[in-house]
């Protein structure tokens, strides 16, 4: 995934979530707004509670891989992913599937 189809900043993660319409998996709560631009920008949360620092980043660099995976990135949407208590860091497919599911429910 591209750093161009990243949200970043705080301020534009507080707009997609308060602004925002949810969808919810097993292992994600996936937040998302409509946007001008044709290009869709993906944010990943993971909560502290999950870990630390290295199994967050772990999770973090799974959800980009299958993002990269599986999106066209031409849906013109902001999406922020909150990992869930759900989230299983030792499969991989789950969460390849999950993140479909939600693009799929989005777009």
């Amino acid at each position: 995934m591209k750093v161009a189809n990243r949200v970043k900043k705080y301020e534009e993660f507080q707009k997609i979530i308060n602004e925002g319409s949810l969808i919810r998996n097993d292992s994600f709560n996936a937040y998302y707004l409509k946007v001008t631009t044709p290009l869709s920008r993906f944010g990943i949360s993971i909560p502290k509670k999950s870990g630390n620092a290295v199994v967050r980043n772990r999770m973090k660099r799974q959800i980009r891989a299958a993002i990269g995976a599986s999106c066209d990135m031409t849906i013109p949407y902001d999406i922020v992913l909150i990992a869930r208590k759900g989230y299983d860091i030792n499969n991989y497919q789950k969460t390849l599937a999950d993140v479909v599911d939600v693009i799929k429910k989005v777009g």
